[in-house]
Protein backbone atom coordinates (compact mmCIF):
# COMPACT_ATOMS: atom_id res chain seq x y z
CA UNK A 1 0.00 0.00 0.00
CA UNK A 2 1.10 3.62 -0.24
CA UNK A 3 3.36 4.52 2.68
CA UNK A 4 1.37 5.48 5.75
CA UNK A 5 -1.86 3.63 4.96
CA UNK A 6 -0.98 0.45 6.87
CA UNK A 7 -3.51 1.29 9.59
CA UNK A 8 -6.29 1.73 7.03
CA UNK A 9 -5.39 -1.55 5.33
CA UNK A 10 -5.26 -3.37 8.67
CA UNK A 11 -8.73 -2.09 9.58
CA UNK A 12 -10.13 -3.14 6.22
CA UNK A 13 -8.58 -6.58 6.63
CA UNK A 14 -10.28 -6.98 10.00
CA UNK A 15 -13.64 -6.08 8.45
CA UNK A 16 -13.44 -8.06 5.21
CA UNK A 17 -10.97 -10.88 5.94
CA UNK A 18 -11.33 -11.51 9.68
CA UNK A 19 -9.61 -14.92 9.52
CA UNK A 20 -6.37 -13.43 8.20
CA UNK A 21 -3.45 -13.30 10.64
CA UNK A 22 -1.05 -10.38 10.27
CA UNK A 23 2.50 -11.70 10.63
CA UNK A 24 4.48 -8.58 9.74
CA UNK A 25 3.52 -4.94 9.24
CA UNK A 26 5.54 -1.99 7.97
CA UNK A 27 4.45 1.40 6.63
CA UNK A 28 4.23 -0.02 3.10
CA UNK A 29 3.63 -3.77 3.40
CA UNK A 30 1.54 -6.17 5.41
CA UNK A 31 2.42 -9.84 5.36
CA UNK A 32 -0.42 -12.10 6.40
CA UNK A 33 -1.35 -15.75 6.59
CA UNK A 34 -4.77 -16.66 5.31
CA UNK A 35 -6.32 -20.09 4.77
CA UNK A 36 -9.66 -18.91 3.42
CA UNK A 37 -10.80 -18.18 -0.12
CA UNK A 38 -8.11 -16.04 -1.82
CA UNK A 39 -10.81 -14.22 -3.77
CA UNK A 40 -11.80 -12.45 -0.55
CA UNK A 41 -8.47 -10.62 -0.59
CA UNK A 42 -9.32 -9.09 -3.96
CA UNK A 43 -12.11 -7.08 -2.31
CA UNK A 44 -9.55 -4.85 -0.55
CA UNK A 45 -9.77 -1.24 -1.71
CA UNK A 46 -7.02 0.29 0.43
CA UNK A 47 -4.30 -2.02 -0.92
CA UNK A 48 -2.24 -1.19 -3.98
CA UNK A 49 -1.74 -4.87 -4.69
CA UNK A 50 -1.98 -8.37 -3.22
CA UNK A 51 0.78 -10.93 -3.77
CA UNK A 52 1.03 -14.63 -3.06
CA UNK A 53 4.43 -15.50 -1.59
CA UNK A 54 6.04 -18.34 -3.52
CA UNK A 55 9.36 -18.57 -1.69
CA UNK A 56 11.52 -16.73 0.84
CA UNK A 57 15.30 -16.94 0.54
CA UNK A 58 18.10 -16.08 2.96
CA UNK A 59 21.79 -15.20 2.60
CA UNK A 60 21.42 -13.29 -0.66
CA UNK A 61 24.38 -10.92 -0.56
CA UNK A 62 25.18 -7.85 -2.67
CA UNK A 63 27.83 -9.39 -4.94
CA UNK A 64 27.51 -10.71 -8.48
CA UNK A 65 28.10 -14.25 -7.29
CA UNK A 66 25.16 -13.81 -4.90
CA UNK A 67 23.00 -13.04 -7.92
CA UNK A 68 24.15 -16.31 -9.47
CA UNK A 69 23.31 -18.11 -6.23
CA UNK A 70 19.88 -16.46 -6.22
CA UNK A 71 19.27 -17.64 -9.80
CA UNK A 72 20.23 -21.19 -8.79
CA UNK A 73 17.72 -21.14 -5.94
CA UNK A 74 14.99 -19.69 -8.11
CA UNK A 75 15.63 -22.48 -10.63
CA UNK A 76 14.63 -24.95 -7.90
CA UNK A 77 11.36 -23.11 -7.27
CA UNK A 78 8.10 -24.30 -8.83
CA UNK A 79 5.33 -21.88 -9.72
CA UNK A 80 2.75 -24.67 -10.03
CA UNK A 81 1.29 -24.36 -6.47
CA UNK A 82 0.91 -20.63 -6.92
CA UNK A 83 -0.82 -21.08 -10.27
CA UNK A 84 -3.18 -23.61 -8.66
CA UNK A 85 -4.10 -20.93 -6.11
CA UNK A 86 -4.68 -18.40 -8.90
CA UNK A 87 -7.19 -20.79 -10.43
CA UNK A 88 -9.42 -20.30 -7.39
CA UNK A 89 -9.78 -16.60 -8.25
CA UNK A 90 -10.66 -17.25 -11.88
CA UNK A 91 -7.24 -17.54 -13.53
CA UNK A 92 -7.22 -19.84 -16.57
CA UNK A 93 -3.76 -21.19 -17.40
CA UNK A 94 -2.72 -21.61 -21.02
CA UNK A 95 -0.07 -23.78 -22.62
CA UNK A 96 1.91 -20.66 -23.44
CA UNK A 97 1.71 -17.65 -21.12
CA UNK A 98 3.46 -14.32 -20.80
CA UNK A 99 4.81 -12.96 -17.51
CA UNK A 100 6.02 -9.61 -16.24
CA UNK A 101 9.16 -9.71 -14.07
CA UNK A 102 9.18 -6.96 -11.42
CA UNK A 103 12.25 -6.52 -9.22
CA UNK A 104 12.70 -4.16 -6.28
CA UNK A 105 16.09 -3.65 -4.64
CA UNK A 106 16.97 -2.09 -1.31
CA UNK A 107 20.51 -1.29 -0.35
CA UNK A 108 23.73 -1.03 -2.37
CA UNK A 109 24.51 -3.99 -4.61
CA UNK A 110 27.13 -4.79 -7.22
CA UNK A 111 24.44 -5.72 -9.73
CA UNK A 112 21.71 -3.55 -11.19
CA UNK A 113 17.97 -4.04 -10.96
CA UNK A 114 18.03 -4.84 -14.68
CA UNK A 115 20.51 -7.65 -14.01
CA UNK A 116 18.13 -9.19 -11.48
CA UNK A 117 15.17 -8.77 -13.88
CA UNK A 118 17.05 -10.56 -16.65
CA UNK A 119 18.14 -13.34 -14.27
CA UNK A 120 14.53 -13.91 -13.17
CA UNK A 121 13.32 -13.90 -16.78
CA UNK A 122 15.95 -16.46 -17.83
CA UNK A 123 15.17 -18.78 -14.93
CA UNK A 124 11.38 -18.73 -15.39
CA UNK A 125 11.65 -19.19 -19.17
CA UNK A 126 14.12 -22.05 -18.80
CA UNK A 127 12.17 -23.80 -16.00
CA UNK A 128 9.01 -23.77 -18.12
CA UNK A 129 10.73 -25.00 -21.25
CA UNK A 130 9.72 -21.79 -22.99
CA UNK A 131 6.04 -22.10 -22.07
CA UNK A 132 6.41 -18.91 -20.00
CA UNK A 133 7.93 -15.94 -21.79
CA UNK A 134 8.68 -12.38 -20.58
CA UNK A 135 6.74 -9.31 -21.66
CA UNK A 136 6.18 -5.75 -20.52
CA UNK A 137 2.62 -5.44 -21.82
CA UNK A 138 -0.60 -7.13 -20.61
CA UNK A 139 1.05 -10.18 -19.01
CA UNK A 140 -0.81 -13.33 -18.02
CA UNK A 141 1.25 -13.54 -14.81
CA UNK A 142 2.99 -10.94 -12.68
CA UNK A 143 6.09 -12.02 -10.77
CA UNK A 144 7.72 -9.86 -8.10
CA UNK A 145 11.24 -10.48 -6.81
CA UNK A 146 11.99 -8.31 -3.77
CA UNK A 147 15.55 -8.09 -2.41
CA UNK A 148 16.45 -6.37 0.87
CA UNK A 149 19.25 -6.81 3.41
CA UNK A 150 20.39 -10.42 2.78
CA UNK A 151 16.91 -11.69 1.92
CA UNK A 152 14.86 -12.28 -1.21
CA UNK A 153 11.20 -13.03 -1.76
CA UNK A 154 9.48 -14.29 -4.89
CA UNK A 155 5.75 -13.62 -5.19
CA UNK A 156 2.98 -13.89 -7.78
CA UNK A 157 0.30 -11.25 -8.27
CA UNK A 158 -3.08 -12.56 -7.10
CA UNK A 159 -4.91 -10.37 -9.63
CA UNK A 160 -4.13 -9.76 -13.31
CA UNK A 161 -3.63 -6.04 -12.57
CA UNK A 162 -2.77 -4.11 -9.39
CA UNK A 163 -5.79 -3.70 -7.12
CA UNK A 164 -5.14 0.01 -6.73
CA UNK A 165 -6.02 0.72 -10.36
CA UNK A 166 -9.54 2.06 -10.85
CA UNK A 167 -11.29 2.03 -14.19
CA UNK A 168 -12.89 5.46 -14.55
CA UNK A 169 -14.53 7.15 -17.52
CA UNK A 170 -12.54 10.36 -16.96
CA UNK A 171 -9.34 10.83 -14.98
CA UNK A 172 -7.98 14.33 -14.49
CA UNK A 173 -4.22 14.94 -13.91
CA UNK A 174 -4.85 15.65 -10.21
CA UNK A 175 -6.91 12.48 -9.61
CA UNK A 176 -5.98 10.63 -6.42
CA UNK A 177 -4.87 6.98 -6.58
CA UNK A 178 -7.65 4.62 -5.55
CA UNK A 179 -6.18 3.49 -2.20
CA UNK A 180 -5.58 7.09 -1.06
CA UNK A 181 -9.09 8.15 -2.06
CA UNK A 182 -10.49 5.12 -0.22
CA UNK A 183 -8.48 6.00 2.90
CA UNK A 184 -9.78 9.57 2.91
CA UNK A 185 -13.34 8.27 2.82
CA UNK A 186 -12.74 5.44 5.32
CA UNK A 187 -11.16 7.74 7.91
CA UNK A 188 -14.37 9.80 8.12
CA UNK A 189 -15.93 6.74 9.87
CA UNK A 190 -18.75 6.19 7.36
CA UNK A 191 -22.33 5.54 8.49
CA UNK A 192 -25.46 4.83 6.41
CA UNK A 193 -27.06 8.06 7.64
CA UNK A 194 -24.20 10.29 6.50
CA UNK A 195 -24.45 13.40 4.41
CA UNK A 196 -20.95 13.19 2.91
CA UNK A 197 -19.30 16.13 1.12
CA UNK A 198 -16.24 16.15 -1.12
CA UNK A 199 -15.29 19.85 -1.12
CA UNK A 200 -12.86 19.86 -4.07
CA UNK A 201 -13.93 16.78 -5.95
CA UNK A 202 -11.71 16.88 -9.07
CA UNK A 203 -12.75 13.78 -11.03
CA UNK A 204 -14.69 12.46 -8.03
CA UNK A 205 -12.21 9.88 -6.70
CA UNK A 206 -13.02 10.31 -3.01
CA UNK A 207 -16.78 10.66 -3.48
CA UNK A 208 -16.80 7.53 -5.64
CA UNK A 209 -14.90 5.49 -3.06
CA UNK A 210 -17.39 6.64 -0.42
CA UNK A 211 -20.33 5.74 -2.67
CA UNK A 212 -18.99 2.38 -3.83
CA UNK A 213 -18.02 1.00 -0.44
CA UNK A 214 -20.57 2.25 2.13
CA UNK A 215 -24.23 3.16 2.24
CA UNK A 216 -25.09 6.86 2.52
CA UNK A 217 -27.97 9.27 2.97
CA UNK A 218 -26.58 11.83 0.52
CA UNK A 219 -23.30 12.43 -1.29
CA UNK A 220 -22.41 15.93 -2.47
CA UNK A 221 -19.39 16.55 -4.68
CA UNK A 222 -18.42 20.11 -5.52
CA UNK A 223 -15.66 22.01 -7.29
CA UNK A 224 -14.89 25.46 -8.69
CA UNK A 225 -13.87 23.91 -12.03
CA UNK A 226 -16.75 23.01 -14.33
CA UNK A 227 -14.63 20.33 -16.06
CA UNK A 228 -14.20 18.62 -12.68
CA UNK A 229 -17.97 18.55 -12.16
CA UNK A 230 -18.41 17.06 -15.64
CA UNK A 231 -15.74 14.43 -14.94
CA UNK A 232 -17.33 13.48 -11.62
CA UNK A 233 -20.77 13.22 -13.20
CA UNK A 234 -19.38 10.97 -15.97
CA UNK A 235 -17.57 8.74 -13.46
CA UNK A 236 -20.66 8.31 -11.29
CA UNK A 237 -22.94 7.63 -14.25
CA UNK A 238 -26.48 6.71 -13.13
CA UNK A 239 -25.35 4.96 -9.93
CA UNK A 240 -25.04 5.79 -6.24
CA UNK A 241 -28.11 7.94 -5.73
CA UNK A 242 -28.96 10.17 -3.95
CA UNK A 243 -26.08 12.42 -4.94
CA UNK A 244 -25.51 16.00 -6.07
CA UNK A 245 -22.76 17.60 -8.16
CA UNK A 246 -22.40 21.31 -7.47
CA UNK A 247 -20.33 24.08 -9.01
CA UNK A 248 -19.19 26.15 -6.02
CA UNK A 249 -16.59 28.15 -4.18
CA UNK A 250 -15.39 25.90 -1.34
CA UNK A 251 -14.75 29.01 0.78
CA UNK A 252 -18.44 30.01 0.59
CA UNK A 253 -20.52 26.83 0.61
CA UNK A 254 -24.23 26.88 -0.23
CA UNK A 255 -24.88 24.53 2.70
CA UNK A 256 -26.64 25.14 6.00
CA UNK A 257 -24.61 25.28 9.20
CA UNK A 258 -24.39 21.93 10.97
CA UNK A 259 -25.93 20.04 8.03
CA UNK A 260 -23.02 17.73 7.11
CA UNK A 261 -21.82 14.51 8.78
CA UNK A 262 -18.48 13.99 7.04
CA UNK A 263 -16.16 15.93 4.74
CA UNK A 264 -13.14 15.00 2.64
CA UNK A 265 -10.96 17.55 0.91
CA UNK A 266 -7.91 17.29 -1.34
CA UNK A 267 -7.32 21.03 -1.97
CA UNK A 268 -4.78 22.60 -4.34
CA UNK A 269 -1.30 22.15 -2.88
CA UNK A 270 0.54 24.83 -4.83
CA UNK A 271 2.43 22.07 -6.71
CA UNK A 272 0.26 21.05 -9.67
CA UNK A 273 -2.28 23.81 -9.08
CA UNK A 274 -1.68 27.31 -7.69
CA UNK A 275 -4.84 29.24 -6.77
CA UNK A 276 -4.99 32.84 -7.96
CA UNK A 277 -5.22 34.38 -4.49
CA UNK A 278 -2.63 32.09 -2.90
CA UNK A 279 -2.98 29.11 -0.60
CA UNK A 280 -3.39 30.90 2.73
CA UNK A 281 -6.78 32.56 2.01
CA UNK A 282 -8.00 29.39 0.28
CA UNK A 283 -7.11 27.10 3.20
CA UNK A 284 -8.54 29.51 5.74
CA UNK A 285 -11.80 29.74 3.78
CA UNK A 286 -12.10 25.99 3.21
CA UNK A 287 -11.45 25.03 6.82
CA UNK A 288 -13.66 27.83 8.17
CA UNK A 289 -16.56 26.68 5.98
CA UNK A 290 -15.96 23.03 6.86
CA UNK A 291 -16.11 23.94 10.53
CA UNK A 292 -19.37 25.81 9.95
CA UNK A 293 -21.24 23.11 7.99
CA UNK A 294 -20.03 20.09 9.99
CA UNK A 295 -22.17 18.76 12.79
CA UNK A 296 -20.59 18.66 16.24
CA UNK A 297 -18.11 15.77 16.68
CA UNK A 298 -18.20 14.98 12.95
CA UNK A 299 -15.04 14.15 10.99
CA UNK A 300 -13.11 15.70 8.11
CA UNK A 301 -10.09 14.41 6.21
CA UNK A 302 -7.75 16.95 4.64
CA UNK A 303 -4.75 16.15 2.43
CA UNK A 304 -1.92 18.63 1.91
CA UNK A 305 1.88 18.98 2.02
CA UNK A 306 1.38 22.44 3.58
CA UNK A 307 1.56 21.44 7.24
CA UNK A 308 2.72 24.75 8.74
CA UNK A 309 0.03 26.66 6.89
CA UNK A 310 -2.67 24.16 7.82
CA UNK A 311 -1.65 24.00 11.49
CA UNK A 312 -1.67 27.79 11.66
CA UNK A 313 -5.17 28.03 10.22
CA UNK A 314 -6.46 25.35 12.60
CA UNK A 315 -4.98 27.14 15.62
CA UNK A 316 -6.73 30.32 14.55
CA UNK A 317 -10.12 28.67 13.97
CA UNK A 318 -9.98 26.62 17.21
CA UNK A 319 -13.09 24.59 16.28
CA UNK A 320 -11.32 21.69 14.55
CA UNK A 321 -9.36 19.18 16.65
CA UNK A 322 -6.53 17.21 15.03
CA UNK A 323 -7.22 13.55 15.81
CA UNK A 324 -4.42 12.29 13.59
CA UNK A 325 -1.88 13.72 11.17
CA UNK A 326 0.49 11.42 9.31
CA UNK A 327 2.63 11.37 6.18
CA UNK A 328 1.61 9.26 3.18
CA UNK A 329 3.17 8.52 -0.18
CA UNK A 330 1.37 10.20 -3.06
CA UNK A 331 3.05 9.65 -6.42
CA UNK A 332 6.48 10.47 -5.03
CA UNK A 333 5.29 13.35 -2.86
CA UNK A 334 4.96 13.21 0.93
CA UNK A 335 1.77 15.08 1.90
CA UNK A 336 0.13 15.01 5.34
CA UNK A 337 -3.25 13.36 5.81
CA UNK A 338 -5.20 15.10 8.57
CA UNK A 339 -8.13 13.55 10.39
CA UNK A 340 -10.03 16.43 12.00
CA UNK A 341 -13.00 16.44 14.38
CA UNK A 342 -15.43 19.30 14.82
CA UNK A 343 -15.41 20.44 18.47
Amino acid sequence: MPMGLDGVVTNELREKVPNATVEERTSQEIRLRYDGAPKQLLSLRSATDVWLVVRDLQHIGPRYRDLRYLAEQLAKTSLSPAIDTLKTVGFRPKKSMSFLAIVSLRGVRAYRRLDAVQALERVVTSNSGGALWPTNHSPDLRLWLHLWEDKARLAVGLAPKPLGLRQRQVSLPTALPGPVAYAMAALTKPRPSDVFVDLTCGSGSIALERAENWRHHLIIAGDSDSSAISATRSNFGPKHRPREFLFWDATALPLASGSVDAIACNPPHGVQMQPTGGLAPLYHGILREAQRVLRLHSTMTFLTPQRDLTDGVLRELKGMHIERCFVIDLLGQRPYLYVLRRV
